[in-house]
């Protein structure tokens, strides 16, 4: 396996491996999840997995992580298919706003993969940002102020019934919104990587609905809690803590859930796209 930096901040390409090949217990495994670690982001162009593929490759790295209110493909329990249909320029992008997926669980995810089965010829891209870039950037009392911090995570925005329409507008993904989006899961906002040791914001600004801590008035005005949840999204999405990825067909992009966020680019009317995901379970974020 070689690795190929892609950007001065986060991502990189492997090449020379076969994901259909890798056990739990095969040294390249342990490699590709140190790799994962480092970059946050890692590429894999040129693979071809079936749904048993994926999984068998998934369970490489660490057991399944339940996807909550997203149906999986038939007889494949840990897939879902990301899917929108090019008569469907209207619909919702699944992914399309800046997200670190299912941050609200008690033990959101450690990794995500994707594998791309079928994707436009322009358009289309997912862009990450780098939440331990963003972290080291920020000034010694920003930071020591947002370490007192702890964000309050809900599905609400995405998942719960009112959502529902929006959803349906997708005829390829089968997703069913519920009330329990309305639960609320609290994670510290500086978080310690349980693998790397290194500190990052564990932040997104679709399912971190509430800030609590010292000097948190919960008013919106200049010192609240809406006008430091704007500045963090503006501040983690900045384009410099940034990668973007074109897709081509068997690409696998796998990434780092703890220190990342991403975002589907919507921008690929009349086209189709189609990916398969699966989740490697991860452990409750950690101060």
């Amino acid at each position: 396996m070689e690795i190929e930096c892609l950007t001065g901040i986060l991502g990189a390409r492997a090449t020379g491996i076969d994901l259909r090949k890798l056990g739990a217990d095969d040294e390249g495994a342990a490699d590709l999840r140190a790799a994962i670690c480092a970059h946050e982001v890692l590429v894999v162009p040129g693979q071809d997995l079936s749904p048993a593929d994926q999984t068998a490759f998934s369970h490489s790295l660490g057991p399944y992580s339940p996807v909550p209110f997203v149906q999986p493909v038939d007889g494949h329990p840990e897939v879902i298919r990301v899917v929108k249909e090019a008569t469907e320029p209207e619909a919702f992008n699944f992914g399309g706003v800046w997200h670190s997926d299912f941050s609200f669980l008690p033990a959101p995810p450690a990794f995500t993969i994707l594998h791309a089965i079928d994707v436009p010829d322009v358009g289309g891209d997912t862009v990450w940002a780098s939440m331990t870039a963003a972290h080291d950037a920020l000034e010694g009392g920003v930071r020591e102020r947002l370490g007192g911090v702890t964000a309050i995570h809900s599905a609400s925005a995405s998942y719960s019934p009112a959502q529902q329409g929006l959803h349906a507008q997708l005829s390829g993904m089968d997703i069913r919104t519920s009330e329990d989006a309305l639960e609320t899961q609290r994670h510290p906002l500086l978080c310690t990587h349980p693998e790397t040791g290194r500190r990052s914001l564990y932040f997104n600004g679709t399912y971190v609905r509430g800030l609590e801590g010292p000097g948190i008035d919960g008013s919106d005005g200049p010192g609240g809690e809406r006008a430091l949840l704007d500045w963090l999204h503006e501040w983690t999405t900045h384009i410099r803590f940034t990668f973007r990825h074109r897709w081509s067909k068997g690409d696998v992009v796998i990434w780092d859930n703890r220190s990342t966020q991403h975002v589907a680019l919507d921008d690929y009317r009349g086209q189709r796209r189609e990916l398969t995901r699966t989740t490697v379970a991860g452990s409750a974020p950690a101060s």
